[in-house]
């Protein structure tokens, strides 16, 4: 009897030592710097006027753009991104957009906030913006609609 009880008190003490996280699976934080890695429009498109169509905006069609996002700890944020010029030209058989980047960049500032998968970014030049995200320790990624016409992107941005 006294060999049982023995047992049951180690049994216990090693379940009461055991590990109480969960592996490591604390969701990760979007508080850091991003840069924009592919953006992905619904339908192809020839921004840059080559005559190929891709929806890979970043590498085919625009590799001159880049966006940079840093997102801080005390719920700001501060956006910097290349200014683009888009024409949009209309033919007897369609509309032609062009795009090209101005070498130029725009800054951007305000506040964040995150409510589970939901994003805000409240900008004082702009009305807030919530998207959903998909956020790992690497990347965070949501769709966006192009300004002027009705065109969905998908984004991904890479922790620096």
């Amino acid at each position: 009897m006294k060999c049982q009880l023995i047992v049951w008190v180690c049994a216990l003490f090693i379940m009461s030592c055991s590990s109480d996280d969960d592996g490591g699976s604390k969701a990760p934080s979007i508080v850091g710097t991003w840069e924009l890695s592919k953006a992905n429009s619904e339908f192809p498109l020839d921004l840059n006027n080559d005559d190929t169509f891709s929806t890979d905006l970043l590498s085919s069609e625009l590799p001159c753009f880049k966006t940079t996002i840093v997102v801080n700890a005390d719920a700001s944020y501060t956006q910097t991104t290349t200014e683009v010029t888009v024409k949009f030209e209309t033919t007897v058989n369609e509309i032609v957009v062009t795009a090209t980047c101005a070498g130029t960049s725009i800054t951007e500032s305000g506040t964040w906030s995150l409510d589970g998968s939901q994003l805000t970014f409240d900008s004082a030049n702009d009305d807030p913006e919530t998207v959903g995200i998909g956020l790992t320790e690497t990347t965070l990624s949501f769709s966006d609609t192009i300004e002027g016409f009705d065109q969905k992107l998908s984004l991904e941005f890479t922790r620096q």
